[in-house]
This record gives structure tokens, C-alpha cells and sequence, in this order.
């Protein structure tokens, strides 16, 4: 591919600029229309946009946000120039409008370092056109199945992506099958992250979506186990097993809501790390962090000390003030991510209120029959949820599952309205926490925002 010529580059530049300028003027996130215009004006404009960058892509069905920002936090503290496609725009156009909008009216690029978050399906797409330094993968569930189908077409649209580019580094997810089997048959060169051990009781191994061996198709069998099909796994039947992580954490000396403290293993040296959010699912993309500058040839010493004061991105462990009364957010989308968000909740020790929202939009997957592999029995056994909003497009399916999971009547409540929602939210006495899938996230926290002056999404 040939990089457009300056007159293109330029046309191509203002125009995404203006675009995007125009749409926040307007309120609006623009993410995407400006890359579409800046690309009908010069198809190849990324190659003068990327050009001279080290850039690593994050791809997975899980976690890719949050390993952007902390991977983003870790280059920044190291003293990196750095982009980050904060907005979570994640197809190629939404990217081609981060960064193109980070360049000169020339095209080239103000930053030497880019940290972009990709949809597992656009990966094929983009990377002809960025050459990246690294691409992590954290890992791959059944997700949005009447646009992927199942988990193997997934693992099929990254392997398109990481085959057009055999220079980068693959940073892999070691206890996790289907990624991990991204490293057979390339010539890319692997940095691996994990857990050495079982962090305690997260849930029976579900290997629904860990397929089968990738080298004699032989069934998986585990020698410990962390969550969902992630563990320790190995096939008895060929000897295909976990590989040893280059990043790895060793111990789990603290872990509740404020965060966990853990023992990870670097270059042969075992440090004790502070990482500031939550949940084993953070542990995992810490890990993936640190991995990720290891690929990029970034101090893992300072990447390490970022942990401690990485802050959450939007929607994802996200805290709002109501006045007095915290609320945090949880993005959850799928079986293991949502199983993976009670597992959280059950650490909490205190009183709480919950807030449910499902929708099936485009943006979510129209097919919400995935609310029927989650395990809502565990959520409705917790004796500290003592009331359930439920809201969304899907609301009246979402009841029914919960009913049919032991939750009883004085327990749950209908809204049909964001903004009676959040009436009622500000009555409440006791924490609260919200658990939307995507589209329903992005209309709760705009009620948020606008109730307590937080930033919009793509700021």
C-alpha cells in the first residue's frame, strides 16, 4: 500500500478534525464519522498517521479497556508520549478518527506511543495499515454470538489479524486455551502472563467455551483451576499444556474491594505489587500490563509501580458520587464476565442496592440467551443485596430469569426510565452498584454525568 499524497493527507486531516470538532461541539462522542469521512478522502491515511509510531493493540472478548489504560498508565509513568483511544471506539474507523485527530495537518503523528483497544473482528483490518510493536489478547469468551457465532470464530478473526502481521509481538493470556493456541504455527514472537495458582473459589470449571486441543483435538484436563475454562490446563492425551508465563503472578497476599496486593514474577525477580482495582479479572490484566511493556521494551519496574494508582475507565469499576451515596458501575456483557462481577459482589460485606440493565441492541448483540448460562442463584443468594432495580430494553426478560433464580417479589422493581431510575437511586441509604451491558451503560452513566458533572466517555 502506497501512503496518500500531501494534498489527500491534508484534505483527509481537516476533515476528520473539523468533523470531529463539529460533533463535540454539538455533544455528541463522534467517534467513529470522522474516521469514515478522513478514510473516503485518503483509504491509506493511516499509514502516514502511524507512521514512526510503536504502537501495541489490545484485543479479547474481556478486559480490553482496562489493559489499555493500565498499559497506557505504564508507558505515561515511564515518562512515554503517549495516545490512547480513551473514547473505546474500537472499530477501524473509530480508530482511524483517534488517530488521525493526534497528527499535524501534515498527518504526522504528535505521539511516539499509541496504546489501541480493537474489536476482535476489526483486528484484521487495522493492522496492515499500523504495523503495531505488540498485540495482547486477554482472552476469549462466548460473546455477541449472532455477530461472531461461536468462540471459534473469534479465535478465527484474530488469527486473520495476527497472521498480516508477523512482526509483532503476541503478549498472550498463558492459563487461557483458545488464545494461547494464537502461538502455534506463527513466526511471532510470544511474551506470556498468568496466575501460577488458583486464587480460591471462583466458580466450577465451565469449559463450554475452551474447545478442544489445537494440536490433536484431545479434551483438557487441569491442574488447578482460576475461572470460567481458565486454569492450569493440559491435554493428557498429546502433552499440549499451559507454557510458563514470563510475567507471572506467583501470590495473592490481599484482595477486596479497594484492590489486591500481589507477588508477581518479572526477569526472574518476585515483587510485591499494589494494584488499585479490584477483582481477580484485574489481577489478570495487570498482568497483561506489565507483559505489554515488556514487549514494548518499557522499564517493569515502573510499570509495576503504575498499578497503584491506575484509576478505572469508564463503565468499568467506574464510581460515582450521588450526593453522598457511592455508586460504581460494572460493565458485564457475557456469562464469564458477569459470573466474574458476582464474584466481586460476594466480597462486599455490607448492605447494598444493585441496578440490572439489559439491552439487545446492535452494539450488544441482539441474542440475550446469555443471561441464561450466568449464575444470578449466587447473586440472588447474597443476603447483603437488599434491592434489585431492573431496567432496559430487556428488562421484563431479565425478571424472569431472576425470579426463576430464587430472587423474591419484594426484592425486585421494573423501571422502564433512566431518569425515574435515578429518583429513586438517589433515596437509597446504602451503596450501589450497577451492572449494564453496553448500550444500557452508555445511557446510565449519561444520567450520571449529568447528575454529578463527571466527564463524558471520550474525555
Amino acid at each position: 500500500m502506497k501512503k496518500p499524497n500531501v494534498i489527500r493527507t491534508v484534505l483527509s486531516v481537516a476533515a476528520c478534525k473539523l468533523t470531529r470538532f463539529i460533533l463535540r461541539k454539538t455533544g455528541r462522542g463522534g467517534t467513529a464519522i470522522p474516521g469514515i469521512v478522513a478514510m473516503k478522502i485518503a483509504g491509506n491515511i493511516l499509514l502516514t498517521a502511524s507512521e514512526g509510531m510503536e504502537i501495541v493493540v489490545v484485543t479479547g472478548t474481556n478486559g480490553k479497556t482496562t489493559t489499555c489504560n493500565m498499559i497506557e498508565h505504564a508507558l505515561t509513568q515511564a515518562g512515554c508520549d503517549c495516545l490512547l483511544n480513551k473514547s473505546g471506539a474500537n472499530l477501524l474507523h473509530g480508530i482511524a478518527a483517534d488517530l488521525i485527530s493526534n497528527t499535524s495537518w501534515l498527518g504526522k503523528p504528535k505521539s511516539h506511543y499509541a496504546v489501541l483497544e480493537c474489536d476482535e473482528a476489526a483486528l484484521k483490518q487495522l493492522v496492515p495499515f499500523i504495523s503495531p510493536k505488540a498485540i495482547v489478547v486477554t482472552n476469549l469468551f462466548s460473546d455477541q454470538v449472532d455477530r461472531y457465532g461461536g468462540v471459534e470464530n473469534t479465535l478465527k478473526e484474530i488469527r486473520m489479524g495476527v497472521e498480516k502481521s508477523p512482526s509483532s509481538t503476541l503478549v498472550l493470556n498463558a492459563e487461557e486455551p483458545l488464545s494461547a493456541s494464537l502461538a502455534l504455527n506463527v513466526p511471532n514472537s510470544v511474551v506470556w502472563y498468568g496466575l501460577d495458582k488458583t486464587v480460591g473459589p471462583q466458580g466450577n470449571i465451565d469449559l463450554a467455551d475452551a474447545g478442544f486441543c489445537p494440536v490433536c483435538d484431545g479434551s483438557y484436563k487441569y491442574d488447578y483451576h482460576v475461572y470460567a475454562h481458565l486454569g492450569g490446563f493440559y491435554c493428557p492425551k498429546c502433552g499440549y499444556k499451559r507454557k510458563s508465563p514470563d510475567v507471572a503472578v506467583v501470590a495473592i497476599e490481599k484482595k477486596d474491594t479497594t484492590g489486591s496486593t500481589v507477588l508477581m514474577k518479572a526477569d526472574d525477580t518476585v515483587q510485591r505489587v499494589v494494584i488499585s482495582l479490584p477483582a481477580v479479572y484485574n489481577i489478570y490484566n495487570a498482568a497483561a500490563a506489565v507483559a505489554a511493556a515488556k514487549a514494548m521494551g518499557v522499564s517493569l519496574q515502573k510499570a509495576m509501580d503504575s498499578l497503584a494508582s491506575v484509576r478505572s475507565s469508564f463503565g468499568r469499576l467506574e464510581s460515582f458520587d450521588l450526593h453522598g451515596n457511592p455508586l460504581q458501575m460494572i460493565l458485564v456483557k457475557n456469562p464469564a464476565g458477569c459470573n466474574q462481577a458476582f464474584s466481586y459482589l460476594l466480597g462486599v460485606k455490607e448492605d447494598f442496592t444493585l441496578v440490572l440493565c439489559l439491552n439487545d441492541r446492535t452494539g450488544d448483540g441482539h441474542d440475550i440467551s446469555w443471561i441464561n448460562a450466568t449464575d444470578y442463584e449466587k447473586l440472588c443468594e447474597d443476603p447483603h443485596v437488599k434491592k434489585i432495580f431492573v431496567c432496559g430494553d430487556r428488562a421484563q426478560d431479565l425478571f424472569e430469569r431472576l425470579k426463576k433464580a430464587g430472587a423474591e417479589d419484594g426484592l425486585l422493581q421494573i423501571v422502564t426510565d433512566y431518569q425515574e431510575l435515578l429518583k429513586l437511586l438517589l433515596e437509597q441509604k446504602r451503596p450501589i452498584f450497577a451492572l449494564p451491558n453496553y448500550t444500557a451503560m452508555m445511557e446510565l452513566r449519561q444520567v450520571l454525568v449529568q447528575e454529578t458533572g463527571k466527564k463524558d466517555f471520550w474525555e
